[in-house]
Parts: structure tokens; sequence; C-alpha cells
């Protein structure tokens, strides 16, 4: 189990995390195929503030060990493409730095304070298809969301997600507006499937970098 202090200085915080997010690459996936994996995250709030839709999160996850190629965003209380809108949530596909595709969900802009949501991310890789979906969510804002309606897919030859690593998520994942509004955004879980069907669970709550600063 890992876990960092929100209390220590910005520069002395990301450097702990570059370092985490380096060593921590990916369970042992020995010889296994593995074709799904989920990331369960929990996002707790302090004081949000409605009237500039703050705070703001980007989470980023990669079905390889990089974002050179095809990769996943999530924001949430914004949607940034065609153009920014104040709150509500969207997931997008990109490829490299190039713009493929996006899906739009749940409107709505945080506003209540101490609250605490939490959503799983999946890719999953079946019949040469690459698929995103944002499952499981639930909050006081938005009651539960995930689903069809933030689900992307696209074509692949990938022909496994072995290459995936969680230390890029940690890295690239951010409270992207009004860090200062937000509590901790934790990764607290890893379940990856293989081919045979057999699931394998990683608890770990790693924070993200936020702070409280005093």
């Amino acid at each position: 189990m890992l876990r960092l202090t929100h209390r220590f200085g910005t520069l002395t915080r990301r450097a702990v995390l570059c370092v985490l997010a380096l060593s921590f690459t990916a369970p042992v996936w020995g010889q296994s195929r593995v074709v799904s994996v989920e990331e369960h995250w929990e996002l707790r709030l302090g004081q949000p503030d409605a009237e500039v839709s703050a705070p703001q999160t980007t989470m980023v996850i990669s079905p390889k060990g990089d974002l050179d190629g095809v990769h996943f965003l999530f924001t949430l209380n914004h949607v940034t493409v065609p153009q920014y809108e104040a709150g509500g949530m969207q997931v997008q596909l990109w490829d490299g730095e190039n713009f493929v595709d996006s899906a739009t969900g749940s409107g709505g802009t945080l506003a209540q304070d101490q609250e605490v949501i939490t959503w799983v991310q999946r890719v999953t890789l079946e019949d040469g298809a690459l698929k995103f979906q944002v499952l499981q969510g639930a909050s006081e804002t938005w009651g539960n969301f995930g689903g069809d309606p933030l689900t992307l897919s696209v074509a692949t030859n990938l022909a496994n997600l072995n290459s995936y690593r969680p230390g890029v998520s940690i890295a690239e994942s951010q409270v992207s507006y009004a860090e200062n509004r937000v509590v901790s955004l934790i990764l607290t879980k890893l379940v990856w499937i293989k081919e045979n069907g057999d699931v394998s669970e990683m608890n770990a709550p790693i924070p993200v970098d936020t702070s409280l600063e005093e």
C-alpha cells in the first residue's frame, strides 16, 4: 500500500510522484495475455466553487506504456471539445497529439462540500477493437454515471494489454484547475483480466499530485 501526504512542497511532491510513477510500472503479467484493465478512482472534494466550475480534473489512461499512440482522457466538471463548457464530464480518444473522438456524459457543476466521487476506468481489447469505458460512477452531484454515454471504441492491432503501465495514469492524470479545492485524488485499485478469464486485483491507494497549501 502506497500513500503520500498532501501537505508538502509542490516541487518535492511532484518529484516523489515522478519516482513513484516510474517505479510503479505494472503487476507481473507473466506469459498470460491481458485483455482488460480497470482503474478504480476516488476524488474527494473540499469546498468546490460552482460559479467557476472548480475544481476540474483530467484523467489519462493508455493501453501501452506511453502516450505516443492511442490513449484516452476523462474530464470531470468540464468538457473541452469541440469547445470548453463548464460542468459535466467527457471521455476523449487521442492518437498521440491528435484528437480523434469524444463522448459527453452528465451535466451539472460540482457544488457539494466534502463530496466524494468514485468511478472505474476500463480498457478492454476484444475482436480487434480497443474500448474505453467509464463505469460505476457515483457522486452526490451527478448521481450514478457511466456506461454507454461514456464509452469510446477504436480499431487496433494490439495483441494484448500487457504493455499497460499504471505509472502513465498516475503521472499524467491531474487536478487541472483549482487543486486547492481538492482533498485527494487516489487510484484505489487495479483489476486486470486475462484471456482465460482469470481476474487479479491490486489495492493501490496512490494520491495524484494534489495539495492543500497552508
